[in-house]
This record gives structure tokens, sequence and C-alpha cells, in this order.
């Protein structure tokens, strides 16, 4: 009984710096790397659209134009090629402005994309928590695609942010922290108690 309350107890004390661990090495300054903007064909638009449309939608309360009509968020998407990969053809899609897009514009619906020759493959989703912004793409890979970073608009001083982790299918969220910043620029990472 004893040796068994040892071995968990080392294993969780093994976990704990682990998961500290991925926030280590991400920066307290957003990520300088500009996105190259993608033009898709309009096969290829209907093909992600389709995809996006099938896999969970933007994840974002569906909102209302002017006539009271729902408004189409897959109309305003924005295409842009994600560095994760140096042999795959990876996109980051986001949602324009609009329903899939907060108010202030930082936050919003994002979805990242691997094409198959012309079948869209989706490797994150808002339905996994895939929303914000694009805040670093990190170093470390895992099953051959690098690691992202997204950030949470909160406040002028404050900014959520969320690990992602290829697991050889999907992005899968491993981990929160909060950004604080002060009025003197200085800014710290503060990793979150309730890791994934």
């Amino acid at each position: 009984m004893r040796s068994t309350l040892l071995l968990v107890f080392s294993f969780l004390l093994a976990i704990i710096p682990a998961q500290a661990d991925v926030w280590q090495h991400v920066s307290t300054s957003p990520s300088a790397t500009q996105l190259q903007r993608v033009t898709v064909s309009k096969a290829q638009f209907d093909a992600i659209r389709n995809a996006l449309t099938a896999g969970g939608g933007s994840g974002w309360q569906s909102c209302d134009v002017a006539d009271g009509a729902e408004a189409d968020w897959t109309q305003a998407l924005i295409f842009e090629e994600l560095p994760v990969s140096t042999t795959e053809n990876v996109m980051l899609v986001e949602a324009g402005p609009g329903c899939a897009r907060g108010g202030q514009g930082a936050n919003g619906a994002m979805w990242v994309v691997r094409l198959e020759g012309a079948k869209p493959v989706l490797l994150a989703t808002p339905r996994q928590s895939f929303n914000g912004w694009l805040y670093s793409i990190q170093p470390t890979t895992s099953h051959g695609l690098r690691d992202l970073v997204l950030g949470w608009h909160v406040s002028s001083r404050e900014t959520g942010l969320s690990y992602f982790r290829f697991n050889g299918t999907s992005y899968r969220w491993i981990g929160t922290a909060t950004l604080q910043g002060d009025a003197d620029g200085n800014a710290e990472i503060t990793p979150s108690r309730k890791q994934n």
C-alpha cells in the first residue's frame, strides 16, 4: 500500500512540472510572425466551407442581420498559410468580421485545415476551444506539426492563453495560462492550476 501511494505521488509530482514547462518557453510578447494570406479557388472555398459547417460550424452564436435573416458567417473567411510543417499544406482559417468574431475584433472562431489533395481535413475547430487569435507558433513539434498558442483578449493588460499540441490526428488543448501586464510594460505568464 505504501509503495503504491509513493508511486502515485511520484507520478503526480512528475506531471505538475511538465504542465508548467510548456509555458516556460512561451514569450510574454506575441509572435511577430506575419501569416501570408492564401487565395483559394472557388472549389477549395466550397470544400473548406462545407467541412467547417459539417465539422461543427463556428461554435459561436449565430446573429441576425438588419432584415432579421441569419447572417452567413462563412462568406467572410480569411485564409492564411500556417507554417507549422515543412512538408504539409496547412492553413489557418479565421472568421472575418461579423458573427463569429467578437466586437473588438481580436477574439474569433478559427480552424486549422490541412489540404490532402482537394480534400480539407480539420485539425482544430472552435468546438475544441480553438478560438481567439494566434499568439505564437512554438518551435516544439509533435507528430510533425508545431505547437500553437492562442490568445484571448480580456483587457488592455490581461490576455488568456491556450496551448495546443498536435496528437497525430488533431490539435488538442493541453493547458491555459494568463498573461498579465503592468503600466511599465512588464508582463508575466501564470499557468492555470488545472491543465489538460
